[in-house]
């Protein structure tokens, strides 16, 4: 297994996730902003005004595409961050936020702004976690997508050690662990009951049209476009099965 640092690490794993946004105050994971331009320059870098303005971008990116959104802020600014994080915890919205920490060099020395935040973090996410070692990044940075969209949805929260995370830059023995499964949301999807399809099926065929758009309004409401785009998807499936009932 050869040596890379955490920030390539963390780089190619956002990119092995399909990741296209990246929301963020500065400055926070330095190192790793420098391998994105190296290695994944599809993935755009959006400077917020402020961290919950981040913790707002990734939310609506995570609702309207039905994938993970990635918001990013230093320990300065990561109380701030936690409280934009209300929303999508409350609407169920697989948002990834890292932070930076505390080092242990400065911990009891009463840093400018430097406090323990992790606390600030467990009434808004399904997941909040320390990543001191760089050896950890690999799979701690996959169970944070595992969890922001596995079962009920939900924001997870990573924090790095260092101000601004700088243990990114630090080497290890590891590789980049990626399930694309998991960066979208469901991660699965079982195939429902053939006959509950056909009933619902008769149903559709019996709603006033315009009763239809009001339908197709609250699905998206609801679940996005994303959710159109399932219901969608899944009509165009059934029609090929059981072209009969659409005749």
């Amino acid at each position: 297994m050869q040596k890379m640092t955490g920030a390539q690490v963390l780089a190619d794993m956002l990119a092995g996730y399909g990741v296209t946004h990246v929301f963020h105050v500065p400055a926070v994971l330095r190192t790793t902003y420098a391998e994105l331009e190296r290695r994944a320059p599809d993935i755009k870098r959006v400077h917020s005004h402020g961290e919950k303005s981040a913790a707002y971008m990734a939310d609506g990116y995570a609702r309207a595409g039905g994938r993970p959104g990635v918001c990013m802020a230093q320990v300065i600014g990561a109380l701030n961050l936690a409280a934009g994080l209300r929303d999508a915890y409350l609407a169920h919205s697989p948002v990834i936020a890292f932070t930076g920490g505390r080092d242990p060099k400065t911990k009891f020395r009463k840093v400018y702004q430097e406090i323990d935040d992790v606390p600030a973090f467990e009434p808004v996410t399904k997941f909040n976690a320390t990543v001191d070692d760089v050896a950890r990044f690999p799979d701690m940075i996959r169970q944070a997508f595992r969890v922001a969209v596995s079962g009920c949805p939900g924001p997870v929260h990573l924090q790095f050690r260092g101000n601004e995370g700088q243990v990114d830059a630090e080497e290890a023995e590891m590789e980049p662990l990626c399930e694309p499964q998991f960066s979208r949301v469901p991660p699965f999807r079982p195939e429902p009951d053939q006959a509950s399809v056909l009933a619902a099926l008769a149903q559709f065929n019996a709603i006033d049209p315009r009763d239809f758009m009001v339908l197709m309004y609250v699905t998206v409401a609801a679940c996005g476009i994303s959710g159109l785009q399932y219901m969608y998807r899944g009509l165009v499936l059934l029609s090929s099965r059981e072209p009969e009932l659409f005749s």
